[in-house]
């Protein structure tokens, strides 16, 4: 088996994950919406700074396509799962994204002048950082369940032509 994700396989993973993931923060967003206000729709045809619907509706194919990117990354430079839940491919990709997540603040407050108020946006980072942890696990949970289903469908379909091949000269006549 190979080391690293196969094309199709690593496409449709991908695919599977970034709809999930983005799914798993618009849905909730949009219930919200809809508890909060009444109505979901009220909120979209009113004039008003808070038309949240419209700004998710503009906004998931944009989270859909940058999150099809981010998890064929992660997943091209991830081993192939063995697993559902690898403890080992998330801990990796948590501790990634968390150096550079932390890098970056940091060098936007070095940038900006203010490496004074390090504890403030750390604390910022870290808040944020948790949420964000969330649509990236359910995407990673997803990716390799849909990677472990193709997977096995291929190695079905592998199977049976084998054993067709194998039986096929005993089903042709010998004449």
């Amino acid at each position: 088996m190979e080391n690293n994700m196969r094309s199709w396989n690593l496409f449709f993973s991908a695919i599977f994950a970034s709809m999930i993931s983005v799914l798993s923060v618009v849905m909730p967003f949009c219930l919200f919406l809809k508890f909060y206000h009444g109505n979901l729709f009220v909120v979209a045809s009113e004039r008003m700074s808070s038309r949240g619907i419209e700004v998710m509706l503009y906004l998931t194919p944009f989270l859909l396509f940058t999150a099809f990117i981010c998890f064929w990354i992660v997943f091209r430079c991830l081993p192939v799962p063995k697993k559902i839940i690898e403890t080992n491919h998330m801990l990796k990709v948590i501790i990634t994204l968390g150096l550079n997540w932390f890098g970056l603040i940091l060098f936007f407050q070095f940038l900006d002048g203010r490496i004074y108020d390090v504890v403030e946006t750390l604390t910022f980072g870290i808040v944020s950082f948790f949420i964000l942890l969330v649509p990236l696990m359910v995407g990673l949970l997803s990716g390799n369940i849909m990677y472990l289903l193709i997977d096995k469908r291929i190695l079905k379909c592998g199977k049976i032509n084998k054993i067709k091949d194998k039986y096929k000269s005993i089903s042709s006549s010998p004449l």
